[in-house]
């Protein structure tokens, strides 16, 4: 029986409804953010309209906003990599346990997710101070005499920031290891492979397409993070999304907010392609494993 074709209508239906939402709700969003970002401004007279790169001319020729734009980037990839490196051993723990024990690990990751930042970020504010427990543990264990300084800097907004997003990390790296064959284990076992060795070698490749899916999600909210790098990192320790809300919010500067919202989506978007091409690069160059004949000793 041949295989039923649907009409061009169909196809036209479903697929030109969801890409029309796209342009809708996100395309037309970003084309008015970029026509904006050429747009002059004046204290006085307020926004200009004009056509006119001096906003981006300003920020790309300036040390200090290419050193906030460097410092997000920098905690964005220290987020995602200490998440990925704390979502292994979480994931297998999730994967073996089951009943209650399961169910309490997925809710406390969830759980920052479901509670506001300002709580999450306060929290982290007590524990983090110089009379926090953090501090007061660390004097006690005598690994330091004097209280470090864990608020207003890049390692507060790291630790909060690993908090809230390693729930997308777990989920996606637990997904991928819930497909890896346990047979494939046993055998590497079996050759003689220890655990760290058959988990190099035969778990982690499996794993990353996983690993991939969490760290899209992991770098991209945490290059555009606002709540927790403001509250915990403040005007001292500024990322680039600190810098759109006081450009937009405070000084009512909008061309300059929006050229900075385009070159932190340009940031972000370039990295991750760039990432992606390695990857396909890396692929390319892996040459293909040879079938050996038939009949060939084993």
């Amino acid at each position: 029986m041949p295989a039923r074709r649907w009409p061009p209508a169909a196809w036209f239906l479903l697929a030109g409804i969801p890409l029309l939402l796209f342009f809708v709700l996100y395309g037309l969003p970003v084309l008015q953010l970029f026509r904006l970002s050429f747009d002059r401004f004046d204290p006085g007279q307020g926004i200009i309209p004009a056509f006119s790169a001096d906003f981006y001319t300003k920020f790309l020729g300036d040390g200090y906003y290419l050193s906030i734009l460097w410092r997000t980037v920098r905690i964005s990839l220290g987020t995602t990599l200490i998440a990925a490196v704390i979502a292994y051993p979480v994931s297998f723990y999730l994967l073996a346990s089951s009943g209650w024990r399961q169910t309490l690990l997925l809710i406390v990751l969830i759980l920052p997710l479901v509670t506001s930042v300002i709580v999450v970020s306060y929290g982290w504010l007590i524990l983090l101070g110089q009379t926090g427990l953090a501090n007061r543990t660390l004097i006690d264990l005598g690994l330091t005499t004097r209280p470090l300084k864990l608020m207003y800097s890049e390692t507060g907004i790291l630790v909060a920031l690993v908090q809230v997003q390693l729930v997308f990390m777990v989920l996606s790296v637990s997904t991928s290891l819930r497909g890896v064959d346990s047979n494939l284990i046993r055998a590497a076992r079996s050759l003689g492979a220890g655990a760290w060795r058959a988990f190099w070698l035969v778990v982690f490749p499996l794993s990353l397409p996983g690993l991939r899916t969490g760290a899209l999600l992991v770098f991209s909210l945490s290059m555009s993070a606002y709540g927790i790098p403001a509250l915990i990192g403040g005007p001292r320790v500024k990322v680039l999304s600190y810098l759109i809300y006081e450009q937009s919010i405070s000084l009512l500067n909008w061309p300059f907010a929006a050229s900075m919202a385009v070159i932190l989506l340009a940031s972000t978007t370039g990295l991750l392609g760039l990432a992606g091409l390695w990857r396909r690069l890396r692929r390319r160059r892996v040459p293909p494993a040879t079938p050996a004949p038939m009949g060939a000793a084993a």
